[in-house]
């Protein structure tokens, strides 16, 4: 919320971390959404939101499965220079727990949310973790899927800068291939991972085979 202190005994993130996040992060080409997927994408991505909205500019979130950490925020703010209590003031936030909430937000809530805040920046965190419920059959989730890509890219064409963040590809599992998905469908799209051999986070730009879908834009029925 507005106003709140950072938790105790967590350290800030370094400025130039925070510029270099904005830079690769919050530009996508008109019409296109970006992508940040991977260890730490969703707190990335919140840093690297301090930097417009300290500056004044709205954004609006769409929160999937509770990933919203406004502390990451203010943290970052902090590091810029901020007093940790202005960035949230410009920030309207939205919540989905299932895949189906996540696409009523998106298909009939986020382009009234932009238009009555003034905002021209989306950030969508953890689309999709939506998708791993195993109650949902996966031609409806499919279907729910599609449902959800209309909707960004239609917010992408009217002018909204439309980001995503993911957690980590799943190395097996049948509902992997909606995150598979987004990663070959965002432009620009980075993928993170930890180093074994010491801390800290690797960016990298998706390579062209990671670009290229033998399923084509979404995942189809019995295609996992």
């Amino acid at each position: 919320m507005p106003g709140d202190a950072p938790h105790p005994g967590l350290s800030s993130p370094p400025a130039a971390e925070i510029d270099r996040a904005s830079a690769l992060c919050l530009r996508p080409p008109p019409g296109r959404f970006a992508g940040l997927f991977g260890a730490g994408a969703h707190r990335l991505a919140l840093r690297a939101l301090a930097l417009p909205l300290l500056s004044g500019e709205p954004a609006v979130i769409v929160d999937g499965g509770n990933r919203f950490d406004p502390y990451e925020i203010v943290r970052a703010e902090r590091a810029l220079g901020g007093s940790g209590r202005e960035a949230l003031s410009h920030l309207l936030v939205s919540r989905a727990f299932t895949c189906h909430q996540m696409e009523a937000l998106l298909s009939r809530r986020l382009d009234p949310a932009l238009a009555r805040s003034g905002a021209r920046l989306a950030v969508v965190l953890g689309l999709p973790e939506t998708f791993a419920d195993a109650d949902v059959p996966f031609a409806e989730a499919c279907r729910v899927f599609r449902g959800c890509l209309a909707a960004l890219r239609r917010s992408a064409r009217g002018g909204t800068r439309v980001v995503l963040a993911g957690g980590e590809i799943p190395a097996d599992g049948g509902r992997a291939g909606f995150l598979r998905h987004l990663v070959r469908a965002a432009d620009p799209c980075l993928l993170l991972r930890r180093e074994e051999d010491r801390a800290g986070t690797l960016l990298q730009r998706k390579t062209q085979a990671q670009e290229m879908s033998p399923m084509g834009d979404v995942p189809r029925k019995g295609v996992r």
